[in-house]
């Protein structure tokens, strides 16, 4: 056979498979009718298995692991074709969510005033009081307890990666996202009125603040003290009143306790930014909310995690993180976070998170938010 005849031949194949897809699909609408009645499971891996078993027994080993993947995207299809046919037919899965924001009047942050947190939490709320604390354990436990209505972290930074302490927080004081903001970071010399950057020769700071300005520091010679803070840093090195010792710090900072600007804009990478959060006791869903935050866990079969992030991919939803994190109760067994685009309100969402919620031991929506990026 010519390749035009060759063509034309799987142009047929595929005419008769598709005849047979819509059959089967037909077939499984039917039972969708049925489970929605008994609210028996949709996924049942072990018949799944089953049928794929029976189905390649007799294949050469060329062409098994093709058809087997083959059938478990049909598989795939199937299920989630049932799941949308189930919530039409009423299947109970509420989301927990109010679409009005509670006034926060008292916000935390970790750090001291002028620190990025606090211009963070001004900028989001902008007339609430905010609460300076210690730590980001204090500003979840602050808001558990009712001393605060919100609080304002850092999730995530463009060169030192997450904030991985943050994501834990969230699951174990039952908190939500419910915005952001991007804080670009511009790094400053500090130091106190009438010192010159040639008399520097101690510098306080963050450990991360360290590592972004790098490279001016090297250039000068300047000797890195670690500090809790950028702010803490600015406000020891008013305190010191030695001009010799400066800070590394933001501009707000610096003008807050008094310093003087020797540099500014120290940072090599001038695109590093953070993303700020706030986060709540309440899921709160907006209409202009574009991002959703998940935290999840995989079932105990070969290729899950892979499985689950392909059913993101079938409801044509674009993932925008994922980050991994021992579940602190099992070793060698994690929870998943991931960030995908969408709204809670959307019915093309709702239907996802229905189909993870059957099929995952552990799902939890922690956020909605709108994409400040």
């Amino acid at each position: 056979m010519t390749l035009d005849e060759l063509r034309v031949k799987i142009d047929e194949i595929d005419s008769e498979i598709k005849e047979l897809f819509l059959e089967r699909m037909s077939v499984a609408e039917q039972v969708a009718e049925i489970k929605s009645g008994t609210g028996d499971k949709v996924l049942k891996p072990e018949r799944e298995e089953a049928v794929i078993k029976r189905l390649t027994a007799d294949m050469g080993a060329e062409m098994k692991p093709a058809y087997t993947s083959f059938m478990k995207k049909v598989m795939e299809v199937s299920r989630i074709f049932q799941y949308r046919k189930m919530l039409e037919l009423g299947a109970r899965f509420d989301l927990d969510y109010r679409e009005e924001e509670p006034h926060a009047g008292r916000i935390c942050y970790q750090g001291l005033p002028g620190s990025y947190s606090e211009l963070a939490a001004s900028i989001l709320f902008p007339d609430a009081v905010r609460l300076p604390v210690n730590s980001f354990g204090e500003v979840f436990q602050s808001i558990s307890e009712g001393g605060a209505e919100a609080g304002v972290v850092p999730l995530e930074n463009t060169t030192a990666g997450s904030v991985y302490e943050v994501y834990d927080l969230l699951i174990s004081h039952n908190l939500y996202i419910n915005a952001s903001h991007i804080e670009k970071v511009n790094h400053c010399l500090a130091a106190v009125p009438g010192a010159r950057l040639e008399d520097i020769r101690e510098v306080y700071s963050h450990p991360q603040a360290f590592a972004q300005s790098e490279k001016f520091l090297k250039r000068y010679g300047l000797i890195g003290r670690e500090r809790s803070n950028t702010a803490v840093a600015a406000k020891e090195v008013a305190e010191l009143k030695d001009r010799s010792i400066a800070a590394v710090c933001s501009r707000e900072a610096a003008s807050h306790y008094g310093l003087t600007v020797l540099r500014e804009g120290i940072n090599h990478n001038k695109e590093n930014a953070t993303k700020f959060v706030a986060v709540s006791k309440y899921l709160v869903v907006k209409d202009y909310h574009d991002k959703i935050a998940v935290v999840f866990s995989c079932p105990h079969r070969s290729g899950s995690l892979a499985s689950v992030l392909g059913i993101f991919g079938d409801y044509g939803v674009n993932l925008t993180e994922i980050h991994s994190r021992p579940d602190g109760k099992k070793p060698w067994e994690y929870l998943f976070y991931v960030d995908f685009t969408g709204n809670l309100k959307d019915e093309n969402i709702r239907a996802l998170l229905y189909q993870l919620h059957e099929e995952l031991p552990y799902i939890k929506v922690i956020g909605s938010y709108e994409n400040k990026a």
